[in-house]
């Protein structure tokens, strides 16, 4: 069995068991249901960002509507790579296929594209093939037809499809794409939503400077992370990082260069750090790090090192390159500690002395 492409509403001859008679009132009715689906699914939008469970959410409401629909398939392509898997998936066959990808080509049209099973046993060339979750069990499947809608993202990149499937052949070419295109539009929506929402949220928990997290979203993951070690009986230690004569840097370079020197000095340190430590801009000129599992003795050797590491570099800003002095201080959190001024306080009151 193969699959061929075909344009919305273009004769072809298909297996003739798939074929149901379509007249003007059932064509009407099936459109009043998906209009109706549509209208409520606009009056209660969701507000989250929760992207697959919303996304889940609206095409479940879609596939009760319709016993026309089988299944629907929706995917987001934000990366390279052969095949897509999906960020939500509804309808009867979610039980019965353990592989939902579909192929990369399949997200490189810009217009509405439809296939459909034809008669041909001649084994397929499923590059472009909406039918690829079932190319191993098609003899199981109900599905005939399928029609995607691409899905447009404000995201440099970022692609998306939305693929519904029926078992009349006849489904799509008579009902035509714009019922479903207008479902694929909430899920752009849905999509565009939570991308602002999460772009919202990080203007709210980062440093607009240095990149770094800022002091609210700092001090909730030292917040958590004493609360897990704890719980876990792990030590738990800072850092707090102060640049040396930021004042002069000021006077001397101006407050545009010196945001710039501190800002290259900020990724200086992060070079240095391992994935699991939380970095934040704690002050002006201050900056904590968040070590979990790190004792005295490892945080001190760490403080240590990044003196000497930066001691020894160079920051370049327009013609001048300098080095920075650094002063670090360090603190372990312990079952005596109360809470998290005062790890902060012995880290401020045990600064190791620039190298």
């Amino acid at each position: 069995m193969k699959f061929r492409l075909f344009s919305m509403g273009q004769s072809t001859t298909l297996l003739a068991s798939a074929r149901t008679a379509f007249n003007r009132q059932r064509i009407d009715s099936e459109r009043t249901k998906l209009l109706r689906t549509l209208y409520g699914l606009l009056e209660r939008l969701p507000q989250s960002n929760h992207l697959k469970d919303n996304t889940e959410q609206l095409c479940r409401t879609i596939i009760d509507a319709t016993d026309n629909l089988r299944f629907i398939w929706v995917g987001m392509k934000e990366q390279d790579g052969a095949r897509v898997a999906p960020l939500a998936v509804e309808g009867e066959y979610v039980e019965d296929c353990d592989d939902w990808t579909l192929p990369d080509a399949c997200f490189e049209f810009t217009a509405p594209f439809s296939q459909a099973a034809l008669e041909s046993a001649a084994t397929p060339d499923d590059t472009h093939s909406l039918f690829a979750p079932w190319r191993s069990r098609l003899d199981n499947c109900s599905a005939n037809c399928a029609l995607a809608i691409p899905l447009r993202s404000e995201r440099s990149g970022a692609r998306g499809l939305m693929v519904f499937y029926s078992a009349d052949i006849d489904y799509f070419s008579q009902l035509g794409a714009a019922p479903f295109q207008a479902f694929a539009h909430l899920v752009e929506l849905l999509w565009r939503q939570a991308n602002m929402l999460q772009l919202l949220t990080q203007k709210t928990q980062i440093d607009g400077l240095t990149g770094l997290m800022n002091r609210r979203r700092i001090v909730f993951m030292l917040s958590k992370a004493m609360e897990q070690a704890e719980a876990e009986q792990t030590p738990l230690s800072i850092l707090v990082c102060r640049v040396d004569g930021f004042d002069k840097l000021n006077d001397v370079y101006g407050w545009f260069d010196a945001d710039a020197i501190l800002a290259a000095f900020a990724k200086l340190v992060a070079t240095r750090m391992a994935p699991e430590v939380s970095a934040g801009r704690w002050t002006g000129v201050e900056f904590l790090y968040v070590l979990p599992g790190s004792d005295t003795a490892a945080a001190t050797a760490l403080a240590k090192s990044l003196q000497q590491y930066l001691h020894s570099q160079t920051i370049s800003v327009k013609s001048w390159s300098i080095r920075l002095t650094v002063s670090i201080g360090v603190a372990t959190h312990s079952a005596s500690s109360n809470g998290l001024d005062d790890l902060i306080h012995q880290a401020n009151h045990q600064m190791l002395p620039p190298a």
